[in-house]
């Protein structure tokens, strides 16, 4: 009792030395409290039969009747197969792109032309996905786009990129690898930043070329914070991205295109579906939740780095 007293006492005290530095984590705090924990109140909407007369409380109850609903459901079993399909595509092709942009980056020695470049990679973060979509609409479409225009003149027949089945994961997942791979690079840029250089002056001196030292110093240094994106990336394995699937899926690769992102917003918004739609995004945030958790501990046995 006596050690714990002491330990508390020790734990304040540090506290109190560091109030700056917790004062300007409060609106973090403050803004994860209303946003991310005051809205699980609403989880009980999945298991009652939600009207906006009865509200959260007043609603009858219906326990899992629309975990049943959506199981039941015909296509149940191809929307969770198209969303971890395109998700994985997504988490093992485009991970690894932001880490070799930042590598790349770092051996750039004229600063002018390194910082154009990481301000061009990192724009299309801030264009939305309506944006990006209208500009692949107008750049790929076979009647005048410049891209099948510029097929044309080599003597190619003009592709419907869009709207086609053998070219969609190849449009989600390299739209989505563009608008990102910038934005994301910046977290391992500071992280190539915080490496000693007194590392790479020794490697130099015993010989090691650019490449050698990427290798042996850069990789290494950036590891802990890639594992750490990693398990965090995982954890959206269930999420394949509602306004871009919303956006480029059509009738023709409605089958290929069917995730459970916009499975939920069709069926809730559209359809007035509220409970059904809570249900899969609650099941959605389940699978996520036990994803994160497991890589976690694997990554905490393999590489002792770990969230928690």
């Amino acid at each position: 009792m006596i050690k714990q007293r002491i330990t508390n006492h020790r734990l304040m005290k540090r506290i109190w030395q560091h109030k700056l530095f917790y004062l300007f984590m409060l609106p973090g705090i403050v803004w994860f409290f209303l946003f991310s924990y005051v809205p699980l109140y609403g989880i009980q909407v999945a298991f009652r039969d939600y009207t906006f007369v009865g509200g959260f409380t007043g609603s009858p109850w219906a326990g899992f009747k629309y975990f049943e609903q959506f199981f039941n459901y015909y296509q149940s079993g191809d929307i969770i197969r198209n969303t971890v399909i395109i998700s994985l595509m997504k988490l093992l092709i485009g991970f690894p792109m932001p880490i070799i942009l930042a590598l790349l980056l770092n051996e750039v020695r004229k600063l002018k032309f390194k910082k154009t470049i990481q301000t061009l990679s990192y724009l299309p973060y801030f264009v939305s996905w309506i944006v990006v979509v209208t500009l692949m609409q107008r750049l790929l479409t076979p009647y005048g786009g410049p891209v099948n225009d510029l097929l044309g003149s080599l003597g190619t027949e003009s592709i419907q990129f869009l709207n086609n089945p053998t070219w969609f994961y190849q449009m989600i997942v390299g739209s989505d690898i563009w608008k990102n791979i910038g934005w994301n690079s910046i977290i391992f840029m500071a992280a190539i930043a915080g490496i000693d250089q007194q590392l790479y002056e020794a490697a130099k001196m015993d010989g090691a070329g650019r490449f050698r030292q990427m290798w042996h110093i850069t990789l290494p240094g950036i590891r802990n914070v890639a594992i750490i994106l990693f398990i965090l990336a995982v954890g959206n394995l269930m999420s394949a991205g509602y306004e871009q699937l919303l956006l480029l899926n059509g009738p023709a690769t409605a089958s290929m295109g069917s995730v459970l992102d916009v499975h939920a917003i069709n069926s809730g918004i559209r359809e007035g579906r509220l409970s059904y739609a809570a249900a899969v995004g609650l099941f959605q945030s389940i699978i996520g939740l036990i994803l994160v958790l497991t890589v976690n501990r694997i990554a905490r046995k393999v590489s002792d780095v770990s969230l928690f």
